[in-house]
C-alpha cells in the first residue's frame, strides 16, 4: 500500500562480468594488491556486506588511481547501499577515465540524476548513452522516455502551476506517517491511514510498523476534530489496513487488507454508527494470486475502480473497474486500457464525485520522476482522455500518489514529506482551474411513504436530459436516507422509485450555474399504487403553445412505461393542466391534446389502450399562484392518476 518505485529507477550494473574480473588480463590494471581487494570486494558484495566491499575497493583505488572496474563496482554497491551521492561520484570517476569503457554507465547515471530531479545533468548522460549503437533496444527506449521526461520537468520547473500546500494540522497528523486521505462528499468526513507502532513501547522502526485507519469530523465551525482510531473489527493487531475510499454518504468503506498479498474489503456503517464486520469482496474482484488494493468506489456506487498486477494488464500495476451486479455480486474486472496504463506501474485511482473524472499516480506516462498525478476524463465506458500531468511543484521528482479532490472540485488533498522533519502529512491545496473536475453539489433527505412516515429504501436515477445518459444511480440506506452528488452544468432529470409505489420526479436546471456551493437537501414522500393515488410528471416537455413532445420527455415516458409494465393490472388516466396564460377555450383543448400526446406515446410502447385515458384540465386546477413565472411553471404539468388496479 506504500509508494512504489519503478524497477527501472535505478538499473544496476549487473551486466559487468564479475566472474571474468578474477584474471589479470581481464582488467584494465595489473597491480596484484589491487586486484586481490578487487576480487575480495566481489566475494564481500556478494555476501551482501557493503561495508567491506567499500573498504576492499578504496584500498583497491588507493594502490591502482584509474582502476576504472573498481569505480564501476563501487557505484554498485553504494546504490545497493542506499547511498545515491556516494554512487554518482563513483560513477563519473569511471567515466573520467574512460567514457565510452562501458556505455551503460552513462545510462545508469542518467537514471541516478533523474531520480534525484538533476535534469539537465541526466539528459546530458541519456544524450550520450544513445549514441552508442550496440546497446539493449530496452534500454535505449527507457533512455528515449526518460529524455522526454527531462524535457517535460524542465519547462514544468521553468512553468510552475499554482501550488500552496496547508497542513491540516495536529488534530489530523501525527508524529507518524499519515497518508491516504478519503473524504465524504459533504467535506464532514475525513479517513486516512496512519503507519502506527505496532509495540509502543519498543524502539524497532522497520518491523515494527502496522497501518491503521484514523477519521475525523468537522465541528460547528468547520474545524477538523482530533482523529480517533476506527477501531475493531476493521483495525486489526497484526495485519495492514490502509488504501481506503468512502462511499459518498460516508456510510460505506471499501480498502486494502495485505497480509502477504494484498485484497480489497468492505465495511458499511451500523445504525449506532459504528463499522460492520469487514466483508472480503469475492472473486472475480480479489485474486488468489494476485494483488488487489486502493479502491476507489463510484460515488453512485456501482462501479470500484482499483489497482492490481493481475494478469492481463498492461505492465506491472494497472487501474481496473468492477460494476455492481447485484447484492455482493461484481462483474469481471476490465483493464482502464492504454489510455490510462502503461507498462510500468499505475497507482492510487481516485473517481471524483462528477463521476468522470479520475486522478491516478503513475511512473509510466512522461512526467517529473517517480510517480506523478495525473487526471483524465472519461468519454464513455472504455474511453478515457489522454492524462494530464498536474505539474511542477505539485508533482516533483519524488512520487506522490493518494490525491483526492472534494465534491466541489476546488480542494485537492494529499499526503507528502515536504516537511521531512514532519514525515508524511496529509495536506490540503487549492486546485487550479485547467484540472478542476465537474463541480458537483448533492442531495441528502429521506424517503418515506406519504401515507403513514414509515421509511422506504428506494433507488435513485440521475439523467442527463440533453444525451439521455444515466449518470448516477444509487439506493437509499435502510432508514431510507441518502446522499445523492449532482454534477453542475447540466440540465437533470431525477427518479425517486420503491416497488409498489408511484415513482416521484424532478427537474435541475444546472446548465451554466454553478450551484456546488449550495447543496440540497429534500425529503421525498412516495404515493402507493392504488386507485386515486395521482404523482405528477415534472420532465414531460412540449414544445411553445404545441402539444408536440420534446424528445427530452422521453426520459420520463420511458419511466412511465416501466412503471405500467411492472403493474400490468394498472389503470391511469394522463391529465393534462396549463397556466392561465390566453383564452379559456384555447388553454383546455392544448391540455388535451397535451395528455392525448403522452397516451399515444405509451400506445407506441405496446401498452394496451384499454388501460390508457386522458382529459385536458387547461387551468381549472392550479396547484400554485399564476401570478408569478415560478408558479405558472408549477401550473403548466402534465399527471399521472390511477383509475384502476
Amino acid at each position: 500500500m506504500r509508494k512504489i518505485v519503478s524497477a527501472t529507477a535505478v538499473i544496476l550494473f549487473i551486466l559487468i562480468p564479475f566472474t571474468g574480473f578474477a584474471q589479470p588480463s581481464d582488467l584494465t590494471i595489473s597491480d596484484k594488491k589491487a586486484i586481490a581487494n578487487f576480487n575480495s570486494a566481489l566475494e564481500a558484495y556478494d555476501r551482501y556486506d557493503y561495508y567491506k566491499a567499500e573498504l576492499f575497493l578504496k584500498e583497491a583505488l588507493k594502490h591502482e588511481e584509474r582502476f576504472i572496474e573498481a569505480y564501476l563496482i563501487l557505484s554498485q554497491v553504494y546504490q545497493e547501499w542506499g547511498k545515491p551521492e556516494e554512487a554518482i561520484v563513483a560513477a563519473e570517476s569511471a567515466v573520467a577515465i574512460n567514457p565510452d569503457f562501458f556505455p551503460l554507465v552513462h545510462y545508469n547515471l542518467g537514471n541516478m540524476l533523474f531520480a534525484r530531479g538533476e535534469y539537465e545533468r541526466a539528459t546530458s548522460y541519456y544524450t550520450k548513452f544513445l549514441g552508442y549503437r550496440n546497446s539493449r533496444a530496452e534500454s535505449m527506449e527507457f533512455a528515449k522516455f526518460r529524455l522526454e521526461c527531462c524535457r517535460f520537468a524542465t519547462f514544468s520547473k521553468s512553468n510552475p502551476v499554482p501550488f500552496e500546500p496547508e497542513n491540516l494540522g495536529t488534530n489530523v497528523n501525527s508524529n507518524m506517517d499519515d497518508y491516504w486521505p478519503s473524504l465524504s462528499a459533504d467535506e464532514n468526513t475525513l479517513v486516512i491511514t496512519v503507519n502506527m507502532p505496532k509495540d509502543t513501547n519498543s524502539t524497532e522502526v522497520f518491523r515494527n510498523r502496522q497501518e491503521d485507519f484514523y477519521y475525523s469530523t468537522r465541528d460547528a465551525e468547520g474545524n477538523w476534530m482530533p482523529v480517533r482510531s476506527l477501531g475493531y473489527p476493521i483495525n486489526t493487531p497484526v495485519n495492514n489496513e490502509g488504501a481506503q475510499s468512502l462511499s459518498a454518504d460516508g456510510n460505506i468503506m471499501y480498502y486494502t487488507f495485505c497480509s502477504g498479498v494484498c485484497n480489497l474489503f468492505v465495511s458499511k456503517r451500523e445504525v449506532d454508527g459504528t463499522w460492520g464486520k469487514p466483508r472480503k469482496l469475492p472473486e472475480p474482484v480479489n485474486l488468489p494470486y494476485s494483488s488487489e488494493k486502493q479502491p476507489s468506489i463510484s460515488p453512485d456506487g456501482r462501479t470500484l475502480y482499483f489497482v492490481s498486477n493481475r494478469g492481463g494488464g498492461k505492465g506491472n500495476f494497472d487501474v481496473w473497474k468492477t460494476t455492481r451486479l447485484d447484492g455482493d455480486n461484481w462483474s469481471d474486472p476490465e483493464n482502464l486500457g492504454d489510455s490510462i496504463n502503461t507498462p510500468f506501474n499505475e497507482q492510487s485511482p481516485f473517481i471524483h464525485f462528477d463521476n468522470q473524472t479520475l486522478y491516478f499516480s503513475s511512473d509510466g506516462h512522461v512526467g517529473m520522476g517517480g510517480l506523478d498525478i495525473l487526471m483524465s476524463r472519461k468519454l464513455n465506458d472504455t474511453t478515457w482522455t489522454i492524462p494530464v500531468n498536474l505539474g511542477y511543484p505539485i508533482n516533483t521528482h519524488r512520487s506522490e500518489d493518494g490525491l483526492i479532490v472534494n465534491a466541489r472540485g476546488t480542494e485537492a488533498y494529499y499526503s507528502s514529506d515536504i516537511e521531512l522533519e514532519k514525515g508524511r502529512d496529509i495536506y490540503m491545496f487549492k486546485l487550479y482551474k485547467e484540472v478542476q473536475p465537474i463541480p458537483s453539489s448533492y442531495m441528502r433527505g429521506k424517503v418515506t411513504d406519504i401515507t403513514n412516515g414509515r421509511p422506504l429504501e428506494s433507488s435513485f436515477h440521475l439523467v442527463d436530459i440533453a444525451t439521455g445518459e444515466e449518470i448516477m444511480r444509487s439506493e437509499t440506506s435502510y432508514s431510507g436516507t441518502f446522499l445523492v452528488c449532482l454534477p453542475t452544468n447540466r440540465s437533470y432529470a431525477f427518479f425517486v422509485s420503491s416497488p409498489g409505489y408511484l415513482f416521484h420526479s424532478e427537474h435541475f436546471d444546472f446548465s451554466g450555474v454553478h450551484s456546488a456551493q449550495e447543496p440540497y437537501r429534500k425529503n421525498f414522500g412516495l404515493r402507493p399504487i392504488r386507485v386515486g393515488e395521482v404523482m405528477v410528471m415534472r420532465n414531460i416537455f412540449f414544445e411553445t403553445d404545441s402539444y408536440e413532445l420534446k424528445s427530452e420527455s422521453v426520459i420520463e415516458l420511458n419511466r412511465l412505461v416501466e412503471l405500467l409494465q411492472n403493474n400490468p393490472t394498472m389503470r391511469i388516466e394522463v391529465g393534462g393542466h396549463t397556466d392561465d396564460v390566453g383564452a379559456d377555450d384555447y388553454n383546455l383543448n392544448l391540455s388535451d391534446n397535451r395528455a392525448k400526446a403522452v397516451v399515444e406515446f405509451l400506445q407506441s410502447k405496446n401498452i394496451p389502450t384499454e388501460r390508457l385515458t386522458w382529459k385536458g384540465y387547461g387551468e381549472t386546477k392550479p396547484v400554485a399562484d399564476n401570478s408569478t413565472d415560478e408558479g405558472k411553471a408549477q401550473n403548466r404539468r402534465t399527471e399521472i392518476r390511477v383509475v384502476g388496479m
